[in-house]
């Protein structure tokens, strides 16, 4: 007998009928004419015996599995994906990480969802990569509103709106800018009826699909945007401004609050982005290292897609874990 008090022929009888005929547990509980319950106590008493051992083979060459479960534990997120980055070039970068983001969305939205997403080149590349047959009964928003009026296929309205033809779903406008003047401008805008009714509509989202930019790497896309000047960079730069998500500025600490420009912003707050049940942030390039782990310290970040050299990076920084 085991120390299990199982006959140690009943758990071999009861894992060869699980495990290599491939009869489930009701079919063995009938056989044996046992509960369900006891077989499953069986086969877990198998397993503790040593008589049944498990083992994962794993055909996948140049995947990062170990790297990946080291970033999950280090910062505590709920799903770490890496692409490979060989060639160190950034649009060969982008296009694998919206590749994997591509099939990580397939995986993880349900019906009746809504996902909200923000804006950037790598992001706008998702769509392509979107394989499906099927109607999904989910709507995408964007989570702030449009960039200027040059590189319209990168604003969060044009990459929600192509997400939701790729998934066969719905799509919400915001028309609104990402950023006003001043806050008086912006309260004329968050008053009006149907702003309003979008800013609660971003309160309930159940995913957000992010790009995270580093604001003093490539200064180039900001400024076309018409919305920052360089002296808007350079006072960034001066703030200790590490990162833009959501076109929300924060420092090395995921705080936001000493960005004045974020009280212009027209989008999610920093503190909604946080409430959201699953927030997917999608980056890579090893200069923005320093912008994906103030992302992940602060907080807005459960789902990391990134790249290996630029993840092995983010693990050498972890300045506060």
């Amino acid at each position: 007998m085991s120390k299990n008090n199982y006959d140690i022929r009943l758990m071999v009888k009861c894992a060869q009928m699980y495990y290599d005929e491939g009869l489930n547990q009701g079919e063995i509980a009938e056989k044996l004419q046992i509960s369900k319950s006891s077989v499953s106590r069986i086969l877990s008493s198998a397993r503790n015996e040593n008589i049944v051992k498990i083992s994962v083979v794993n055909p996948i060459k140049n995947q990062y599995i170990d790297l990946e479960k080291q970033m999950e534990r280090k910062f505590k997120l709920k799903e770490v994906i890496i692409v490979d980055s060989m060639t160190n070039e950034p649009e060969e970068i982008k296009r694998e990480l919206a590749r994997a983001a591509a099939e990580y969305l397939k995986r993880v939205i349900k019906d009746d969802q809504i996902i909200g997403v923000t804006w950037g080149t790598t992001l706008s590349k998702i769509p392509e990569y979107v394989k499906n047959d099927r109607r999904n009964k989910v709507t995408f928003i964007p989570l702030v509103g449009g960039v200027g009026e040059t590189n319209i296929e990168i604003h969060s309205n044009s990459i929600a709106l192509e997400l939701s033809k790729k998934f066969k779903g719905e799509s919400r406008m915001l028309y609104a800018p990402s950023i006003v003047d001043n806050e008086d401008r912006k309260e004329i805008f968050i008053h009006d009826k149907n702003i309003q009714a979008f800013f609660e509509l971003m309160k309930k989202a159940d995913i957000a699909l992010m790009g995270i930019g580093f604001p003093l790497l490539n200064t180039s896309t900001l400024i076309e945007s018409g919305y920052f000047t360089l002296d808007d960079i350079e006072d960034l730069e001066r703030q200790g401004a590490t990162a833009d998500i959501c076109s929300m500025f924060i420092d090395k600490y995921g705080s936001g609050d000493k960005f004045e420009l974020n009280k212009r912003i027209i989008g999610i707050s920093l503190e909604s982005l946080k409430k959201v049940p699953l927030k997917i942030g999608v980056a890579g390039y090893i200069e923005k290292k320093k912008a994906i782990l103030a992302s992940i310290v602060g907080g807005y970040v459960d789902v990391l897609i990134v790249d290996n050299k630029t993840a092995e990076a983010v693990l050498d920084l972890s300045y506060t874990f």
